[in-house]
C-alpha cells in the first residue's frame, strides 16, 4: 500500500493533484483510513501513470475519466480519437501562422501604418479565399488547363521561397520607385520580375502577361494579389524599356 505522500513522490505528482483526481472521480483510492488518509494499491499506482500518459497526449481530464469507464471504448479507438482531434488542431494552427504570414508578406507589398490597416485587412484577407472560388471566374477567361495551372501557383500566405522571393522583390521596387527606370538598377528590378515570372509561368510568358492584363480589366481582379498602383505602374515602364532594350541590342 502507498501512502498519497509515497504515491505523489513515486509518480512525480503533487498531493493536491491526486486529492483533485479523488474529488472527481478520476482516480479514487483503495483504501481510507479511520484518521480519512488515502491509501492506493499497486493497480492505482499503474491507473495513474495511464491517466498521466493520457493528459500528457492531449486528453482532458473528462475524457479520461470517461475513457476509464467506458468499457466498450478500446485503446486504439481512444487514441485514434485523439489523433483526429490532433490533426485538427494543427489544421487551425496552420491556418493562423498562415493569417500570420499573409499579413508580414503583405507589410512588404504596402504600408500597414497602424494596427487600424491590420484589423482592416483581416477579414478579407487573413484567411485566403480558397482556390475553388475563383475557377467559376478563371474560366470564363482561359482554358480548362489554364485553369488548372492557376491552381498550382504560389500564393500569398505560403510559406515557400518563391514567396519569399517575390516579397524581397515587392520591397526593393517600393524602395526604389521613383528611380529613372531606364537607370541600372530599375533595369535589373524588372529582369527580377521577369524571371519570376518565366519560372512560375514554366516560361509561358504570353499567359503571364494575359494574367497581367486580366487582373488590371476585370474590377473584382481574378483572386490574384492586387499589387499598389504605383508598383503596377513601375513594373510595367521598367519592363517594357528592359524589351525595348533588348530588341535594340
Amino acid at each position: 500500500m502507498y501512502s498519497i505522500g509515497n504515491l505523489a513522490k513515486l509518480s512525480n505528482t503533487t498531493v493536491r493533484t491526486l486529492r483533485y483526481y479523488d474529488e472527481i472521480g478520476l482516480l479514487a483510492p483503495s483504501q481510507l483510513s479511520e484518521g480519512g488518509h488515502r491509501y492506493y494499491e499497486e493497480k492505482d499506482v499503474i491507473k495513474l501513470h495511464y491517466i498521466k500518459l493520457l493528459k500528457e497526449m492531449g486528453f482532458s481530464l473528462n475524457s479520461i475519466r470517461q475513457m476509464l469507464e467506458d468499457q466498450h471504448l478500446s485503446h486504439k479507438e481512444a487514441l485514434t480519437m485523439q489523433l483526429k482531434v490532433l490533426e485538427l488542431e494543427k489544421a487551425r494552427l496552420e491556418e493562423r501562422s498562415r493569417s500570420i504570414r499573409y499579413l508580414l508578406q503583405v507589410s512588404e507589398f504596402e504600408d500597414l501604418a497602424n494596427w487600424k490597416d491590420v484589423f482592416d485587412r483581416i477579414p478579407m484577407n487573413s484567411s485566403p479565399t480558397p482556390t475553388e472560388v475563383y475557377e467559376s471566374i478563371w474560366s470564363k477567361y482561359f482554358s480548362k488547363d489554364e485553369v488548372q495551372f492557376f491552381k498550382q501557383l504560389p500564393k500569398i500566405g505560403d510559406d515557400t521561397e518563391t514567396i519569399k522571393i517575390y516579397t524581397s522583390l515587392i520591397n526593393d521596387i517600393r524602395i526604389n520607385i521613383h528611380i529613372d527606370i531606364a537607370s541600372p538598377k530599375a533595369q535589373d528590378l524588372a529582369s527580377r520580375w521577369i524571371d519570376l515570372l518565366e519560372k512560375d509561368f514554366h516560361w509561358n510568358f504570353k499567359l503571364a502577361e494575359k494574367v497581367w492584363s486580366k487582373q488590371k480589366e476585370i474590377k473584382d481582379g481574378l483572386g490574384f494579389y492586387r499589387f499598389d498602383p504605383a508598383v503596377v505602374d513601375f513594373i510595367e515602364k521598367a519592363i517594357t524599356h528592359y524589351f525595348k532594350e533588348k530588341v535594340r541590342g
